[in-house]
């Protein structure tokens, strides 16, 4: 590798680490403030917080990596053409395409890693970050009691100390109301004094009680009017809590197994021809038993009429109106059948379009590490400014419209107003054009984006409808002489 190659790719290394920090640094505080309710609150251990913020970015890189290469070939091209550096290595002979060689190439494994970790890690980690939400999400708030406040967090339980010492341990003037019984306040329990404690497992909060008593109403059938009312005082008296909802505990790791954001190309394949074959299949049963059942009434026989579906197995308004000729039982029966079938339909091709969107998925993020390079390096290459000022904004605004149109083609792929592979590479198909249209005007040394291009260019087309409304209104005088 030549002196120039490393120093290009020196260059360009730094500020891609630095962009793509920020980027993930960013999109892990969106997360954060998204998931903070679910957090806040709940004791969990930095274990545990690092885990899900480890799973979190992994997740985000499909976000992060394009936008880091993006602003990176730009501040890089930027850098050099601002220090003229650019100027002095085409003085030489350099042409653009053989600068922009190590970056192409560096680039290219950039495509590589991304598919790797598109296909392999990213479904991993989703999968693990789903099942480790929901442990953090079912856990219940950390128990902390407080004085002089009613804690009701524990089921079938209220508890009230009156203080307790720093370490939380000793207590004072304790009451406890067993509602267990759902009748009430008939079971309190009143100490001087106690202990609390959580078992070694952390799913039991033992209170040891002293010097306290207990009342007990009996409000049951038989003694609905008598209202027996039993004391019992003691020295020292031990409860116990269950609190497993306040452990954290793992769940079932095969929760969220097969999820299509959890597999990888191979995996989806599989499922894909699967879905496709029960699709199929149900498909061909109703039409059997529901169909030929409405085609055999013997309205439609008399009338040699026959209600068909299309190509996708829906029912258009016009076969559906031919239901009109049944009884109005028959009619209201087999118009909710066919509205239950076309609902599983439609259900069917949605699962079966989220699995394709996310096939398209795996190779879309490869693309768009490349095709963004090629926006990137040429407009770095022609405004000539480096930095975080000048190539953030420009970074940021591609990025940002480049997301948008690729949001929009998903959505309306998943609706099925397009095809799947349009919407998913809508807009690599659209930037795809512009990064070649700029790496050729970069080529050519074109001032794209200078003032004064621009001021020419506006001028010409001033001066171009000038002379039309002249002509113009010379026509129109002649015409009335």
């Amino acid at each position: 590798m030549k002196r120039l190659d490393k120093y290009i790719l020196k260059s360009y290394l730094g500020p891609w680490l630095l962009t793509f920090s920020i980027a993930i640094f960013v999109l892990l505080l969106q997360f954060l403030w998204k998931k903070i309710e679910q957090i806040v609150g709940k004791g969990l251990e930095w274990s545990v917080i690092l885990e899900m913020i480890t799973y979190a970015c992994a997740t985000l890189v499909p976000m992060a990596l394009p936008l880091s290469i993006l602003l990176a070939s730009i501040m890089t091209m930027g850098n050099f053409g601002e220090r003229y550096e650019l100027v002095a290595m085409k003085s030489s002979g350099l042409s653009l395409w053989r600068i922009l060689r190590p970056l192409i190439a560096l680039s290219i494994c950039f495509c590589g890693i991304a598919f790797y970790f598109s296909n392999n890690v990213i479904p991993d980690a989703t999968g693990k970050l789903k099942v480790l939400m929901y442990e953090i999400k079912t856990k219940k708030p950390a128990l902390n009691i407080q004085p002089d406040e009613f804690y009701t967090e524990i089921e079938n339980y209220t508890i009230r100390i009156g203080a307790k010492d720093k370490t939380g341990q000793y207590l004072k003037d304790i009451i406890i109301y067993d509602h267990s019984k759902d009748l009430g306040n008939t079971t309190v329990n009143i100490a001087d004094s106690g202990q609390m404690f959580t078992s070694k497992d952390g799913n039991t909060l033992i209170f040891k009680l002293f010097s306290g008593y207990t009342f007990d109403e009996d409000l049951s059938e038989e003694n609905r009017n008598a209202h027996p009312l039993v004391r019992m005082d003691y020295q020292e008296q031990t409860i116990r809590f269950d609190i497993s909802d306040f452990a954290y505990q793992k769940a079932d790791q095969d929760r969220y197994e097969g999820h299509h954001t959890m597999l990888n190309v191979v995996q989806l394949k599989q499922a894909l021809d699967t879905l496709k074959a029960e699709s199929r299949e149900y498909k061909s049963l109703m039409q059997k038993f529901l169909f030929d059942r409405i085609n055999q009434e013997p309205a439609f026989v008399s009338s040699g009429i026959k209600i068909h579906c299309d190509k996708n197995g829906m029912v258009s308004d016009k076969e559906k109106a031919k239901l009109d000729y049944l009884s109005e039982g028959a009619k209201q029966f087999y118009q909710n059948e066919i509205a239950n079938y076309e609902t599983k339909l439609k259900s069917d091709e949605e699962y079966i379009n989220k699995h394709k969107i996310e096939f398209h998925r795996k190779f879309t993020l490869s693309a768009a590490c490349l095709i963004l390079f090629f926006i990137g390096a040429p407009l770095g290459a022609i405004i000539r400014k480096g930095g975080l000022g000048m190539p953030v904004v420009v970074s940021t605004l591609a990025f940002i419209i480049y997301h948008i149109v690729g949001q929009v083609g998903e959505n309306a792929a998943l609706e099925g107003e397009i095809p799947i592979w349009l919407g998913m590479w809508l807009s690599s198909l659209i930037f795809l054009p512009i990064g070649i249209v700029l790496t050729m005007k970069a080529t050519s040394d074109s001032a794209v984006f200078s003032s004064e291009a621009w001021t020419k260019f506006f001028e010409r087309i001033k001066q171009f409808i000038k002379t039309k409304k002249t002509k113009q209104d010379n026509e129109n005088t002649a015409s009335l002489l």
